[in-house]
């Protein structure tokens, strides 16, 4: 059996995490989730997803960036070509989540080279993204824990951040986790913590996770670098309690 990465801070937290059931899902609703790639929104809330949807709450979600640079160098995967394929994964999996089409938003950023606070790209996109949240006000917005190492991780929750003041009333703050369970700090930051018990989901995020296949291997074999979705972050899906964390 593969284990997920962080399962002893995993333990921990759910032993200490509150428990997020349906009356506070609700209360959290609508959902926005901010993704930073085509299937970190499988990997760290798809119970989330998958459980939303299923009690008719109807989550949204946004992806930030284009997904073009996770296969570096491919002459039959060049970047618009990729592009395009994760942009339909992704549609995919969250079909079997249970978000449809209509409730989606490509942002589009570059792969790996986010836009930063103060440049023309990151202006618009917030301004895009604020125009689309006014219409379905979300109570609650959900994106990377800020620990999280990569560029785009971060950026995703910046993005989230700055969304939040821009929206009236102003909506509640969620942390989810992808490649944090292997920070050693994520460990102390477990004072705001929630539970979310979705074992009934355990299939279809498995099923979500595999309609990404250019991140799970063996579909590009030219690339010069390439990203393919380790088991031990796969086995995130097998987790019986998703974690997060309430941001400030």
């Amino acid at each position: 059996m593969v284990t997920a990465v962080g399962h002893r801070t995993w333990l921990k937290m759910r032993r200490r995490a509150q428990p997020l059931d349906e009356q506070k899902l609700i209360a959290l609703s609508p959902i926005l989730v901010v993704s930073p790639h085509q299937d970190d929104e499988t990997l760290g809330c798809g119970g989330l997803l998958a459980t939303a949807a299923r009690l008719g709450l109807r989550p949204r979600v946004a992806y930030l960036t284009d997904g073009s640079a996770s296969h570096v160098g491919s002459a039959s995967w060049p970047p618009d070509r990729l592009a395009r394929t994760r942009r339909a994964e992704a549609l995919s999996a969250l079909a079997v989540l249970g978000t449809p089409a209509e409730d989606v938003c490509f942002l589009g950023w570059p792969d790996a080279d986010p836009f930063r606070p103060g440049q023309p790209g990151y202006a618009r996109t917030i301004d895009r993204l604020a125009g689309w949240a006014t219409g379905f006000a979300p109570a609650s917005i959900w994106s990377p824990w800020r620990g999280e190492r990569h560029c785009d991780h971060v950026a995703a929750a910046d993005l989230a951040a700055d969304l939040a003041t821009r929206l009236d009333p102003k909506p509640a703050r969620m942390d989810y986790l992808v490649w944090g369970w292997n920070e050693a700090r994520l460990a102390r930051d477990t004072s705001s913590a929630w539970a979310l018990d979705c074992p009934r989901t355990t299939e279809v995020r498995q099923k979500a996770l595999a309609c990404h296949r250019t991140q799970v291997g063996g579909l590009i074999v030219d690339a010069r670098t390439s990203f393919q979705i380790p088991p031990r972050l796969a086995a995130l899906t097998a987790r019986p309690t998703e974690i997060y964390l309430e941001g400030a």
